[in-house]
């Protein structure tokens, strides 16, 4: 079995791998499948080449977001569409939603996959050892938890991968020390911040958009807030003193008692006995730096 080595940066003071247990990976081929991924995803896939990727959504019709996804490419136009998480079969049906007499086939290939992010690294070489010779291996620059990561897909034996890549890069994080990481950061992720609940760019995720490439399934929504300037919500980081961790949808007010939001999800540092926390806040309600109350806790909104 060949070892996973990822391609360090010289100036990564630490190394980090996060394996997403809970990631569901589909496999889309056939004469229309980029035609068809074009018109339904958020993010232009027209000029796509072999190994290139992007982030993309599959939207509603009001621009809320059904599914967040890395799509990578590969040779013949088959494509790997892959998300952190959610439930698989709402997944399947947002991508298919619209397959009518297209020449698409779409597989649900999430048990024959490994999906990891290594914090620290630049892309992976081209000729990395594979964890098995058969194992394809995709990747994209991702900031995650750090300046310099990446994102990788292993398509292949997923025992096999995870212990190659724990062989290399030894114990992977924790969910709780993974969620710290993200949240301080400030990384939102489906389904826990991005989700049906909230509009694409309310989230910030702007390089998942294409503003040129045409008409695509809750453009219209997406299109006319960008012309107007100004988004309904945004999502803001929170940091609260002491321990708050459980207090998804929990009321953020301003010191005066006003509500301006609610958290989305929170992660507690012990070090610095503080509750790190995603918000969805009303825009003009708040500014960075203004002091909160979360309950019963004090904080102050350190972005948005």
């Amino acid at each position: 079995m060949g070892q996973f080595v990822p391609n360090l940066h010289s100036n990564s003071m630490s190394l980090h791998w996060f394996h997403f247990r809970d990631a569901v990976a589909f496999k889309v081929a056939g004469k229309d499948a980029r035609r068809y991924l074009n018109n339904r995803l958020s993010n232009d896939l027209r000029s796509l080449g072999d190994g290139q990727s992007v982030v993309a959504a599959a939207l509603t019709a009001q621009g809320r977001v059904e599914a967040l996804f890395s799509v990578f490419v590969s040779p013949a136009d088959v494509f790997y569409l892959v998300s952190d998480g959610g439930n698989r079969q709402a997944l399947f049906a947002a991508v298919t939603r619209f397959v009518v007499a297209d020449r698409v086939s779409v597989e649900d290939i999430s048990t024959s996959v490994a999906y990891l992010h290594i914090s620290g690294s630049s892309s992976p070489d081209e000729d990395m050892p594979r964890p098995t010779p058969d194992t394809l291996i995709f990747s994209r620059r991702s900031t995650r938890l750090d300046e310099f990561g990446v994102d990788v897909l292993c398509v292949g034996d997923p025992e096999d991968i995870i212990s190659s890549v724990q062989a290399s890069l030894g114990k992977p994080l924790g969910e709780s020390e993974y969620r710290l990481f993200r949240i301080k950061h400030g990384t939102p992720v489906f389904p826990d911040e991005v989700n049906d609940q909230v509009i694409l760019t309310e989230c910030g995720l702007r390089e998942a958009v294409s503003f040129s490439k045409g008409c695509y399934v809750g453009q219209e929504v997406i299109e006319r807030i960008d012309a107007i300037g100004k988004l309904p919500r945004s999502l803001a980081r929170v940091r609260l003193s002491g321990a708050a961790e459980a207090i998804a949808g929990a009321v953020v007010t301003n010191e005066a008692g006003a509500a301006l939001g609610k958290v989305l999800s929170a992660a507690y540092d012990p070090q610095e006995s503080k509750t790190y926390t995603f918000a969805l806040l009303r825009s003009g309600t708040y500014s960075g730096g203004q002091q909160v109350m979360c309950n019963s806790l004090r904080g102050e909104i350190i972005s948005g």
